[in-house]
C-alpha cells in the first residue's frame, strides 16, 4: 500500500498540485468543524469477524447488607448461614451499519482550477461526513430518552384494550433479567395514564400493554417518531384522546409546570434555571457521574439559550454584574455544574394541528450516556497489502476517504468517496435500582433528561 500523498497512479500533471497530507488534511478539518452530540460519545472498537451486531454487557451492583448476621446460624453449617447472591446485568447492542457518499471531480471541465475543486470537495466529503454522524448520534440519543412518553391521539377511537398513539418508541420492550425482551402477554410493560383531558373520571389509571403495531404511512410529530397502536389488556375505563401515557421505565422528560405530554405546552413554556436545577438534581439523585470535566452537558440552541438569558432567576443573579463572561461574550458557560453548548444541529418541531407550539429540546447529559462503535475492519482492511493498488485511502476519526485515480476512457474523472461503519449505543441503566442508589428513578435510562419546551 503506497503512503498518503504519494498519489503514484494519478496523471503527471496533476502530481504536482496534489500536496502531500493536503486532501487527508482537508478531511480532518472538515470532521473536527463541528459536532456536539458526537462529541459526548464514549468511543468503542468493535471487533471484526463477529457478525452484523455485538452485544455487550454491564454488571450492575450488589444490594447492601443493613441488617446483622444471625448469631445462631453463623456456625450452623458449613455456609456460615449465608445464601450466595449475585449482581444483575443490563446489555445493549451496536449494529454495524455503513453510511457513505462520493463526489466526483472533471479534470478537464475544472482543468483551470483543478487543485481546489479537489480540495472544496475534499472539505464537503469532511464536513458531510461529521454532519451526518452528528445526527446519527442525535437521533440514537433522542430515541432512548424520549421512548415510553406519548399522548392518545383522536384520530382513531381509542376501545377498551386498543388506542392510537403519537409515538410508539420505548413501548415495545421490556428487560427481562437484563436483556431488552419484546413484550407479550408473557412479558407485558406497565404504563400509566394520566387524565390530562379530564374526561377520564380518574386520576390516572394503569395499562398492561402487550403488544404495538406501527402505523404505515408514519403520522408521529415527535422527531423521528414512530405512530402506531398499542394493544393492552382490558381495563375498567377506556382510555380517552388527549390523555398522556407514560412507561413505567420511561426516561423523565422535563416540562414546565410538570406537563405530561408535549401537546399540553403553550407560549408561556419556556426554558428556565428552575427547569435546569431540576435536571441536575435528578441526575445527582440517580448516581449519573459528570462529564470528564466535572459538570453535566446541556446541549440546546441558540433560542433556548435566549430564553434562559430572559429568565428572572438569570437576570437577578447576574444583576449589576456587566463585566461577567455571561453578559459580555452573550453565552452562558456553567452554571449549577451544567456546561452549556450551543448548537444548530438541536432537533426542531414544528406547530402543528396537535401541538400548537414549536417545540425545542435541550438535552442535559451525564457521563458514558452515549456510546460510539466503531467497526475494527476497516482498519484491518486498510493495513492489508494490495488492498490499495490504484487509490489512495486515509482513515481520519475512524471514516475513510477514498480518493480514486481516473478510471474511465478519457482519463478525466476523479472520485472522492467517505465512508463509516459503526453504530451509536444508548446503555441502559436499570440496574441502579433504590435498593442500590435509594434516591434512583424506575427509568431504563437515566444518564441523560431530555427538557421540552416551547419556542
Amino acid at each position: 500500500m503506497s503512503s498518503p500523498g504519494t498519489f503514484v497512479n494519478f496523471p503527471t500533471q496533476l502530481v504536482p498540485m496534489l500536496q502531500q497530507n493536503f486532501l487527508d488534511r482537508y478531511l480532518e478539518e472538515g470532521l473536527d468543524s463541528y459536532l456536539a452530540y458526537r462529541r459526548e460519545a464514549v468511543q468503542d472498537t468493535i471487533s471484526a469477524r463477529i457478525g452484523s451486531s455485538l452485544t455487550l454487557t454491564r454488571k450492575g451492583r450488589k444490594t447492601p447488607i443493613e441488617d446483622a448476621a444471625d448469631p445462631t446460624v453463623i456456625n450452623s453449617n458449613l455456609d456460615n448461614g449465608m445464601t450466595p447472591s449475585t449482581f444483575s446485568i443490563e446489555q445493549y447492542s451496536f449494529y454495524m451499519k455503513e453510511y457513505h457518499d462520493t463526489v466526483d471531480t472533471d479534470l478537464v471541465g475544472e482543468l483551470a482550477g483543478i487543485a481546489d475543486q479537489l480540495l472544496a470537495n475534499s472539505r464537503n466529503n469532511g464536513v458531510q461526513a461529521a454532519q451526518s454522524m452528528e445526527r446519527i448520534a442525535r437521533n440514537a440519543l433522542f430515541s432512548a430518552y424520549l421512548g415510553g412518553n406519548t399522548r392518545i391521539l383522536s384520530d382513531v377511537a381509542p376501545t377498551p384494550t386498543t388506542v392510537h398513539v403519537d409515538d410508539t418508541r420505548g413501548f415495545s420492550t421490556v428487560l427481562v433479567n437484563g436483556v431488552v425482551t419484546p413484550i407479550s402477554s408473557a412479558n407485558p410493560l406497565l404504563v400509566t395514564e394520566y387524565n390530562d383531558s379530564g374526561s377520564l373520571g380518574m386520576d390516572s389509571q394503569v395499562l398492561s400493554v402487550t403488544g404495538v403495531a406501527l402505523d404505515s404511512p408514519n403520522t408521529s410529530t415527535a422527531p423521528k417518531g414512530i405512530s402506531g397502536t398499542l394493544t393492552f389488556t382490558s381495563t375498567g375505563t377506556t382510555p380517552v384522546a388527549g390523555d398522556s401515557l407514560i412507561a413505567a421505565n420511561a426516561p423523565k422528560i422535563f416540562r414546565p409546570l410538570g406537563k405530561n405530554n408535549t401537546a399540553l405546552l403553550n407560549g408561556a413554556d419556556v426554558l428556565t434555571m428552575s427547569l435546569i436545577d431540576d435536571v441536575r438534581a435528578y441526575l445527582l439523585d440517580n448516581a449519573v457521574p459528570p462529564m470528564p470535566d466535572g459538570t453535566y452537558h446541556c446541549i440546546l440552541d441558540n433560542t433556548s439559550m435566549r430564553q434562559l438569558r430572559a429568565d428572572q432567576d438569570f437576570k437577578i443573579l447576574f444583576a449589576g454584574r456587566e463585566e461577567t463572561q455571561e453578559f459580555r461574550g452573550g453565552d452562558i458557560i456553567r452554571l449549577f455544574g451544567v456546561t452549556f453548548i450551543p448548537t444548530t444541529e438541536a432537533p426542531q418541531q414544528n406547530a402543528s394541528t396537535t401541538v400548537k407550539q414549536r417545540i425545542r429540546r435541550p438535552i442535559v447529559m451525564g457521563g458514558e450516556c452515549l456510546l460510539q462503535g466503531n467497526f475494527e475492519g476497516l482498519d484491518i482492511w486498510l493495513n492489508r497489502e494490495g488492498v490499495n493498488p490504484i487509490g489512495e485511502v486515509m482513515l481520519i476519526d475512524n471514516v475513510a476517504q477514498v480518493v480514486r485515480p481516473p478510471l474511465d476512457r478519457e482519463q478525466r474523472n476523479i472520485s472522492q468517496t467517505w465512508f463509516w461503519i459503526g453504530d451509536f449505543s444508548v446503555p441502559t441503566d436499570l440496574t441502579a435500582t433504590t435498593d442500590i442508589v435509594p434516591t434512583a428513578s424506575n427509568a431504563l435510562f437515566k444518564r441523560a433528561a431530555v427538557i421540552e419546551i416551547a419556542g
